[in-house]
Parts: C-alpha cells; sequence; structure tokens
C-alpha cells in the first residue's frame, strides 16, 4: 500500500495556482478582510486587551481539569466568568471578535458556493478521515 502525498508534497498546476492566488487577492480586498486584519493589529498592540486575554486564559487552563472532573466550585466558574467578562468588554477585544466572525461567515459562503460549483463539498474533502 502506498502512503498518501501529503499536502506541502504536492505540486498545483498553474492554472489551479493562479486561481488560487486570484482567490486570496480577491479575499484579502473584500471590507470583511480588511476589517479583520485592521481590528486583528489593533488588538495585539492594545495591552490591556491582551493582559485581559492573558488573564482569563491562565484562569481557564488551572480549572480545566476540575471542570472536566466537575468538582468546580461556583466561587470559581464565577471568576471565571467575570474574566471573561472582562476580556470581551475590552473594545479591541470585541472588534476583533466581531470581525473574526464576519470573516468567518464570508468564508463559509465562499466554501459553499465552491461546493456547489464542483458538485463535492469543498470543506470535507480538505480534512484528512476515513470515508468522508
Amino acid at each position: 500500500m502506498t502512503q498518501p502525498q501529503l499536502a506541502s508534497e504536492l505540486t498545483l498546476d498553474t492554472q489551479v495556482s493562479d486561481a488560487v492566488q486570484a482567490f486570496a487577492q480577491t479575499l484579502a480586498d473584500t471590507p470583511e478582510f480588511q476589517t479583520f486584519d485592521e481590528d486583528y493589529h489593533t488588538f495585539k498592540r492594545d495591552h490591556a486587551a491582551q493582559q485581559a486575554v492573558r488573564l482569563f486564559e491562565e484562569k481557564q487552563r488551572s480549572l480545566q481539569m476540575m471542570q472536566q472532573l466537575g468538582i468546580l466550585e461556583q466561587k470559581e466558574l464565577d471568576e471565571l466568568n467575570r474574566l471573561r467578562e472582562t476580556m470581551t468588554n475590552q473594545p479591541s477585544v470585541r472588534a476583533y471578535l466581531d470581525a473574526q466572525n464576519e470573516l468567518t461567515l464570508l468564508c463559509q459562503a465562499a466554501a459553499q458556493e465552491l461546493s456547489a460549483a464542483i458538485d463535492l463539498d469543498f470543506a470535507s474533502a480538505c480534512t484528512s478521515g476515513c470515508c468522508g
């Protein structure tokens, strides 16, 4: 039995490569992508937002095992929820998450259009797994 090729080992023919480049540029030119890119960079430069994210993620990691075992106390859940609220109330975090959601919706719509055009579930065809 031969080993399947890894995606990194495949060479796209010129026509497919050109289409991918054109699609990437078209996507990058959309308002959704432009907003996402701007909001991402704003978020990354916002030290208060970065700190809020860091505190939430640290608390979430520290409570993960207790949560899986179902032994989390209400005060710990309350603290985690307070940190989540603090994080998502940061304007740059909220803007970034909103922009990310809009870009995700655009990419999903593009994948649906591509799936319809080739009569194949594009996203499923791009994942590994058995017997899709």
